[in-house]
């Protein structure tokens, strides 16, 4: 059996581990009305991202592997009742009525909360999976996960998930790209969303506020 590639998988967890701590940052200190816009976009991008990332898990990814690892269904109902959990956080992290300030302390718990459950999440289902689910199901899951993002969303979603990535982490995730879509996201998504970033953190990204940080509002 092929060997599964679990790197858009962890990258995708990797993206998300980080974001909403930045996003709670930034909504504590938001500049201007064009400066909130921006971070209720990028919090509805990537919300939808993890809802979507969820959804196929509990739609597959967890019925499959009841299914073939029976003795495993305890530890797989924890994981999916932990989606259930946060379904709330998500929801009022969303909730653009809401103005941002108070959120931000939302945003913060739902990092934590999101980076427990990769954590247990990756223990249990990484070696599961290697196991039970061939390398064509794995990829097969991925790319329905992909599918699933709203089409308008995926401009900013390749750019957030490029420049997230190490150069050994982005080309397996390029590989599974339509070639037009791999073309417009080197030409024209990938440098948008450098830019992005900037106006959004207004330092890199990579130095913005880490897992289990919490916003320091003013």
């Amino acid at each position: 059996m092929t060997e599964i590639d679990f790197t858009g998988f962890l990258l995708a967890h990797k993206c998300m581990r980080r974001e909403y701590g930045r996003l709670a940052e930034a909504a504590c200190h938001s500049r201007d009305v064009g400066h909130q816009a921006l971070i209720e976009e990028q919090i509805a991008v990537t919300l939808s991202v993890l809802h979507h990332h969820h959804a196929e898990e509990d739609r597959w990814l967890w019925p499959t592997l009841r299914n073939r690892a029976p003795a495993a269904t305890p530890a797989l109902d924890r994981l999916e009742t932990q989606h259930t959990q946060l379904d709330p956080l998500i929801a009022t992290a969303g909730d653009a009525s809401r103005p941002l300030p108070m959120r931000a302390t939302v945003l913060a718990e739902l990092q934590q909360a999101v980076n427990a459950h990769f954590d247990e999440e990756e223990r249990v289902i990484l070696p599961l999976s290697s196991a039970h689910i061939s390398a064509e199901e794995w990829d097969a899951f991925g790319e329905r996960a992909l599918a699933s993002i709203p089409r308008q969303y995926m401009p900013i979603v390749l750019g957030w998930v490029s420049n997230e990535a190490t150069s050994q982490e982005w080309p397996p995730v390029r590989q599974m790209l339509p070639r037009p879509v791999r073309i417009l996201a080197q030409v024209f998504w990938i440098p948008a969303y450098a830019k992005r970033r900037r106006r959004l953190y207004s330092q890199p990204v990579k130095e913005a506020l880490g897992p289990g940080q919490s916003p320091t509002p003013r």
